[in-house]
């Protein structure tokens, strides 16, 4: 009997009978449905957020929810019956932060999977500006493709290469931190050059991107961005997040005094630990010092 089949037969035993059987308990005792009980808690407006988002993923009766929302919303402006305003007004804010985060995950993919190529002239423009914004001292670029790159951590001659991963995303986030940090990211680049635990700056930064997209589509970041006094999040807010654990992961690898480049897979698999911990904290704010 492995834990494997265990584990199927408990998901199957608790989402098709426990579940069903605890919601009408629950139902019975207090009088309300799971979907009004949340929206009357006392919880943070994070953690409210991310249980209707929950009970949304895992209630088979979805379209059946989203349908008695605007049952009560619509109809009740014109008085034909009585709707609870405080079930309204947070129903409507919750789902209106779950639909910008599900948008900000559309906007974070569409990027990532934008090919650089060198016929776009915004393309190129983005990578003229990348090495302008860290290259004070010398704004024109040398050449398009040269050995000048591995300046600023690139692999080889020609950058685009480097960015077929994450694509226009791992760019553009590049360009962010410079752009609105550029003391935090041109100290990050000298902490780069390093002579013993230096590392590749823009590959290391690329590599931040990829780890921003993936905890981004696994929600790790709900708790905070539903917080936000705004309704909703945008690509902006996103990029502060990725500085934020830019920054963070150049000052665990100092921390960690690595022997070589090569524990670079040991350090960044602490360091996601560390923020996956973080991240499980409702009250975490993902800004830095020098972002506030």
């Amino acid at each position: 009997f492995s834990t494997e089949l265990f584990y199927k037969w408990w998901t199957k035993l608790y989402f098709v009978w426990l579940r069903p059987m605890v919601k009408l308990l629950f139902k019975w005792v207090t009088g309300q449905c799971e979907l009004l009980r949340i929206t009357y808690s006392n919880s943070c407006q994070a953690d409210r957020v991310k249980r209707i988002g929950k009970f949304i993923h895992n209630d088979k009766s979805v379209l059946l929810c989203f349908i008695i929302f605007l049952f009560f919303f619509w109809f009740s402006k014109f008085k034909l019956f009585f709707s609870p305003l405080r079930f309204q007004i947070s129903l409507k804010d919750s789902l209106q932060r779950i639909s910008a985060y599900n948008r900000l995950i559309v906007q974070a993919e569409n990027l990532r999977k934008t090919r650089f190529s060198s016929d776009n002239d915004d393309h190129e423009e983005k990578l003229n500006t990348l090495w302008r914004l860290y290259n004070a001292d010398c704004l024109a670029l040398p050449c398009r493709v040269g050995h000048h790159w591995t300046e600023i951590g690139f692999q080889g001659d020609d950058p685009a290469t480097d960015f077929r991963g994450m694509g226009l995303l791992g760019l553009d986030q590049l360009i962010f931190f410079a752009d609105i940090y550029p003391q935090q990211a041109m100290h990050v680049l000298s902490q780069s050059r390093h002579p013993q635990f230096g590392f590749s700056f823009a590959i290391v930064g690329i590599n931040m991107t990829e780890m921003c997209v993936t905890l981004l589509k696994k929600r790790m970041f709900g708790s905070y961005i539903y917080s936000f006094e705004k309704e909703g999040s945008d690509l902006t807010d996103f990029h502060k997040i990725y500085c934020h654990i830019f920054h963070g992961f150049a000052q665990h690898w100092f921390a960690e005094r690595p022997e070589s480049i090569m524990e670079f897979g040991r350090v960044r698999a602490d360091y996601l630990q560390k923020v996956e911990i973080m991240l499980g904290s409702d009250e975490t704010v993902l800004l830095s010092e020098f972002q506030q």
